[in-house]
């Protein structure tokens, strides 16, 4: 994981945001071999974790790729609207150093609350995160189906049977 990702982990874990890692970060955490050049969360959007997730990213110089006002980004009412009306399933959010991206996969954020009770928990440097499981984040990688991902369900299913 580079330090970066690591970086705004701690930051999203310091702040009190309410979020499950998966994506390419969420392999690696299980044991599987991937380097990833983004960080993917599914965040709760309860409203004082979700203004607390953007603050934070702001406050990084981080930026949606969306051409949307702080305001607007920060509003989770229209990030719900986006959703149903524009089915936006992520919002992305870049570095200004280039150095990461933040993925909010706010589409996957209806079903946070089982998403998070079937996580398990990683400790890195002292602090616990909240990792999808691996038939979860198998469950993700099968409804993309990009090459990447493919690769990604066939280390999942390994490191599963090991564990079994």
């Amino acid at each position: 994981m580079t330090g970066g990702f690591l970086e705004i982990l701690n930051e999203l874990h310091d702040h009190a945001v309410d979020f499950v890692i998966v994506g390419g970060v969420a392999v690696a955490l299980h044991g599987g071999p991937r380097v990833t050049f983004d960080l993917d969360v599914v965040p709760s959007l309860a409203p004082d974790s979700w203004r607390a997730a953007v603050d934070l990213l702001w406050s990084l110089g981080a930026r949606p790729r969306i051409p949307e006002p702080f305001e607007r980004i920060r509003d989770v009412e229209q990030v719900r609207r986006w959703r149903l009306d524009k089915n936006m399933l992520a919002l992305n959010f870049r570095t200004p150093d280039g150095r990461a991206e933040v993925d909010l996969l706010v589409g996957e954020s209806d079903g946070f609350e089982s998403l998070r009770q079937r996580a398990v928990e990683v400790t890195v440097e002292e602090r616990t995160f909240v990792v999808a499981s691996i038939d979860d984040l198998i469950d993700m990688k099968q409804r993309s189906g990009r090459p990447r991902d493919l690769l990604d369900i066939e280390n999942l299913r390994n490191i599963k049977t090991r564990l079994d």
